[in-house]
Formats: C-alpha cells, sequence, structure tokens
C-alpha cells in the first residue's frame, strides 16, 4: 500500500517521494540553500541597517485566503488537506467483517452493505496467487516500482508533474495519505495473514508486510486516486485509469503477496471514499456512481474487463461540474481545487 512506507506508502514517499514532503527545499534562502555560512553573512548585511524605529504595518487575524495557502510550506499543506478529506471518516467493524463510518454513520454503497470481509487463506485463495506466477517475469518492473510509486503510472492516464501540476498531485498526495489511513484501520482489525505466513509455496518476490492482507492498500490507494482523477480531469470513467488501477491491484497478487478477494476489498473502500472525496473537492460526480456500482469482484484487468465497466477509452479532459461550497469543502480543499483547476485549464 503506497502510505508512511509504511512501505507501499513509501506510501508517503509518495508525499515524500513528491519531495513534498522533504524539508530542506522549504529552508532555502531566495538565493541558495540554507548555510551557518550565509546565515552569518546576512545578519552583517542586516546588522548595517540605521533602525532606530520601525514603521509597523497593523493586521488584524482573518481567514487564510487562497494566496496564503499556495504559500505554505508543501508539508503543512499536506497535513491540511489530508485532515480535511479524512475527517470524521473511520473504520468499524471487527476480524469478521468492517465497514467505513462517517460522523459514526455506516456508509453504503448502490446493491451492497458496503462491508469489507476478510480474505480466506485457503487451497483455492493459494491457487489464484500460484497460477499468476508465470507473469512474474514480465511484470517484475512494475511490482517492484509499485511498492513506492503508484502515481507515476496513473498519470499515463494524463501526463502531469510535480512542476506542471503541483496542486493537482497534492491533492492526489492528500487522497492517498487519507485513504491509506483508513486501509490501515482496516487491516488491523481483520487481521488476515498473508500468504507466505500460511505455506512455504507461494514464494513471494518482495518482502512481505508485517500487517494484515485485507483490504489490499494498493488496490484501495490505486482506484481511489483513479476515481478522484476521473472525477477532476476527465468528469467520466477513463478507460486507461481503470486499467492500471486494475494492473496495480493484480500485480500484488503475482508478487504473491496478497489474495484476489484483497483487491476486492479495496475496490469497495476505494469505491466509498471516492464519493465522499469528491463531494469534499467540490466536484459533482454523482453521474460517476453507475459507473462503479456493484463493484465486480473479479481480480486484476481480466476482471474489470468482464464486468463492462471499463470506461471510455482514450477520455478526454473535460471540466467537471462543481458544487457551491459548503462546510465540507470550504477553506483548504476548496483553495486547493481553486490552484488545480488553474493547472488543468478549467479555471
Amino acid at each position: 500500500m503506497p502510505f508512511l512506507q509504511t512501505s507501499q506508502t513509501s506510501q508517503t514517499s509518495q508525499t515524500s517521494q513528491t519531495s513534498q514532503t522533504s524539508a530542506l527545499p522549504d529552508l532555502n534562502h531566495a538565493g541558495g540553500a540554507s548555510s551557518t555560512q550565509l546565515s552569518h553573512a546576512l545578519n552583517s548585511v542586516s546588522q548595517s541597517f540605521a533602525t532606530s524605529s520601525f514603521v509597523v504595518t497593523a493586521q488584524t487575524p482573518k481567514a487564510a485566503s487562497k494566496e496564503e495557502f499556495r504559500k505554505l510550506q508543501p508539508l503543512h499543506r499536506h497535513v491540511l488537506m489530508t485532515e480535511a478529506l479524512s475527517k470524521g471518516l473511520s473504520i468499524s467493524g471487527d476480524h469478521t467483517k468492517v465497514h467505513v463510518e462517517k460522523d459514526g454513520t455506516k456508509q453504503t454503497l448502490a446493491g451492497g452493505s458496503g462491508d469489507l470481509e476478510p480474505a480466506v487463506p485457503d487451497g483455492p485463495a493459494l491457487t489464484q496467487i500460484q497460477n499468476r506466477r508465470w507473469l512474474r517475469a514480465e511484470r517484475m518492473n512494475e511490482i517492484v516500482g509499485q511498492q513506492a510509486d503508484i502515481l507515476s503510472f496513473l498519470a499515463l492516464a494524463y501526463p502531469m508533474t510535480r512542476d506542471t501540476h503541483p496542486f493537482t498531485m497534492s491533492i492526489l498526495d492528500a487522497v492517498l495519505a487519507a485513504v491509506g489511513k483508513l486501509v490501515v484501520e482496516a487491516k488491523f482489525l481483520l487481521n488476515v495473514p498473508r500468504p507466505a505466513d500460511v505455506t512455504g509455496g507461494i514464494g513471494p518476490v518482495i518482502r512481505t508486510p508485517a500487517h494484515g492482507a485485507t483490504p489490499s492498500g494498493h488496490a484501495t490507494e490505486a482506484w481511489a486516486m483513479a476515481y478522484v482523477m476521473e472525477a477532476m480531469i476527465f468528469n467520466k470513467p477513463s478507460q486507461e485509469l481503470r486499467l492500471i488501477a486494475a494492473r496495480i491491484e493484480e500485480n500484488r497478487i503475482v508478487a504473491g503477496v496478497h489474495y484476489e478477494k484483497d483487491g476486492y476489498a479495496g475496490r469497495i473502500l476505494a469505491t466509498l471514499v471516492a464519493k465522499e472525496f469528491a463531494v469534499r473537492l467540490g466536484i459533482s460526480s454523482g453521474h460517476l456512481d453507475t459507473t462503479r456500482e456493484p463493484v465486480w469482484e473479479g481480480a486484476g484487468q481480466a476482471g474489470l474487463m468482464k464486468s463492462g465497466k471499463l470506461g471510455t477509452k482514450q477520455a478526454q479532459p473535460q471540466q467537471p461540474n462543481y458544487i457551491a461550497a459548503s462546510p465540507s469543502n470550504a477553506g483548504v480543499l476548496q483553495h486547493a481545487m481553486d490552484l488545480s483547476r488553474a493547472e488543468l485549464g478549467y479555471a
């Protein structure tokens, strides 16, 4: 699950990957990196100012503006956006099943309860992993790369970088962190043993994480970000985004660290939170729900294609319908979305 390597997270290696959470650039001066020598030199110059009194501009406290939000250090923006996206959301249940709650109320899906049930590590579940071992040589680079980086793969559907789309990327970082928190809670409650914990015959090709298997963090995060990107950028289901997310989900099975049902549970969780995240980001995306619900069970790209929920091939960017500011999307998230819309050409 890429979230605070937290390994998959490196998860917030996505946040750090992004160098978003890297502190050093934020300490730089106007023309160069911070150093004791430069600080002494700056002090020497400032001592030469002829200052006997001060001219003070009176300021009164007021709500932070979009421009003030833009100037914040990336880490501070990340913390604020993650909290705004995840506020009131939690996981409740026990080792038999869990569900998402919003302010204490269970969240459900059309045509289903929204419960996440644990994978059963039995013979059939292990055989589904074994039958994919032949894919390992072909997908090894993907498997290793996706341990710490999901977003580079999703960006194949809409090219963007930290330089060209810094606020769009920062929103996706916050989505990753917010959903990652719920994944950790669900994994702990369900406590499903990994394939390597129940048999020596799987031979995983990457390190088996110490936390539980269900839901798959990578599947949850890939689908959640793909769905948020659909709402923010395309305003329609994107076939490419969905194929990429499905492949990321399946690669964890191929690697030998997840069961098929882990990915299914991850898709349920991603579908639930994507609906709520869209509202909090001020995007009207209800028309996308029918293309995601009910959540299909088949794993990977083959399962997606059989589901009939592939989406639009080579979808072109299209401005979404924005909803009026409300307590759920005002302030931090509204500022972030305004800045992202400008990057996407939707301002």
